[in-house]
């Protein structure tokens, strides 16, 4: 079952991705992306929670967006087929939010003041029916458009870990306003994905089958070498994807050349950059390409850039930078994770004034420092992605990709 979250709970999420049967194939850092990654992924579930932020305008604020705006997005979902699992807040029987939910044919409810992961599987698993929430369409209380409803806090606990303590990971509670209309989708919308789920519970090992066809096809095909391969390899979360993709950008405007950006580490969310409504750049803009571990450079690739957390990602003949910011302990870890790779030099990302230098400890040429910039951390950390406006640093990127890190290593007197 191939799954795209949208919770904002980064634990939820790998708890869950990592069940049987469930194959993640993207993550939304808030809901507005699903908008443009459901058409594209073409998931069989979307896993939704209303505490995610709506827009990337949402990202700091206390409260979610309007409920009108969610259901926009999930009318945009459920006009494709694809079956939506929402998480949310209890709300009592007959509220224009679930009636008009239910009337979208989301039938997949999972409400409470705490809700069991174990409940999140078995929604996945087991499509809800109409029937099953039938009773929420019962008017108990007079409500009306203007109200607004305070929801209580969630907490998401794990069934063997329910007795432990602090176990339960809450929710942060949120305020959420009522729609004034939006236009149900008919059922044959609802029979779509039912068709599909059927589909894929009776051909499970025809569906093993083709993708093992496709992927030894993809094997059999030629793979050519690029003129010229840069690895950025960090064991650590030190900004490698902030630094890679912006190095993409720059060589594939600059130099103009087809660049394959390969995304090698585990979340693999590179592509959610592009999909960044704010984000300045798409990847119809630029000759740019962007994929993940097992893709192959054709012959037309000019730049192929690996962004590697593992020594094994790294192509033979690759010129190698490791990447490390400010942070001492992750300098000390990478300084312990260099055995066996011979790196042409260190990138410093957010570098400032007082930090411990990383050539203290890791005793390479400091290709590039990259000064600290307090609002694009801030950004990257929720994580909202950034790109580089300043030109010389951009000029400096492309250097990087240009140089000969042998002539710049008996030039630097380093030895």
């Amino acid at each position: 079952m191939k799954i795209v979250f949208a919770t904002g709970d980064e634990a939820l999420d790998d708890y869950v991705s990592k069940k049987d049967g469930i194959l993640e194939v993207g993550r939304a850092l808030y809901a507005e992306q699903l908008v443009t990654m459901v058409p594209s992924l073409k998931p069989d579930v979307v896993l939704f929670s209303e505490t995610i932020p709506t827009s990337r305008f949402d990202q700091n604020a206390g409260h979610v967006g309007a409920e009108a705006n969610i259901l926009k997005i999930m009318e945009s979902i459920v006009e494709e087929g694809i079956r939506v699992v929402m998480i949310l807040n209890e709300r009592p029987p007959g509220h224009p939010f679930l009636a008009r939910l239910i009337g979208l044919g989301i039938y997949d409810l999972i409400m409470g003041d705490t809700i069991k992961v174990d409940q999140v599987i078995a929604a996945l698993h087991h499509p809800g029916t109409r029937k099953q929430v039938k009773h929420l369409l019962r008017q108990e209380e007079e409500l009306t458009s203007e109200d607004t409803y305070r929801a209580k806090e969630i907490k998401l606990v794990a069934t063997e870990e329910k007795n432990q303590e602090g176990s339960q990971r809450p929710i942060n509670q949120r305020v959420f306003r009522f729609s004034k209309s939006v236009t149900d989708v008919r059922e044959k919308l609802r029979e779509k994905w039912e068709a599909r789920e059927k589909e894929n519970k009776t051909a499970p090992e025809r569906s093993v089958m083709a993708e093992k066809s496709a992927v030894e096809a993809r094997n059999k095909e030629p793979e050519a070498t690029p003129e010229k391969i840069i690895v950025l390899y960090s064991p650590e979360s030190t900004g490698k994807t902030y630094v890679g993709v912006n190095t993409a950008i720059a060589a594939a405007k600059r130099l103009r050349v087809p660049v394959l950006y390969k995304d090698c580490t585990p979340t693999c969310k590179t592509k959610l950059w592009f999909n960044a409504p704010t984000f300045p750049f798409t990847l119809s803009d630029i000759p740019l390409t962007v994929a993940g571990r097992d893709a192959k450079p054709s012959a037309k690739i000019g730049v192929l850039i690996v962004e590697a957390a593992k020594k094994d990602d790294i192509p033979p003949g690759a010129v190698v930078y490791v990447i490390v910011d400010s942070d001492y302990a992750r300098q000390v870890i990478i300084s312990k994770a260099l055995d066996g790779i011979q790196p042409a030099g260190v990138i410093w990302n957010m570098a400032y004034d007082g930090a411990c230098h990383p050539q203290e400890l890791i005793p390479l040429l400091l290709t590039l420092a990259l000064p600290y910039d307090h609002e694009a951390h801030l950004d990257i950390a929720n994580g909202i992605p950034r790109a580089f406006s300043d030109e010389g640093l951009c000029d400096q990127l492309v250097k990087i990709v240009q140089m000969d890190p042998l002539h710049q290593y008996m030039r630097s007197g380093i030895g």
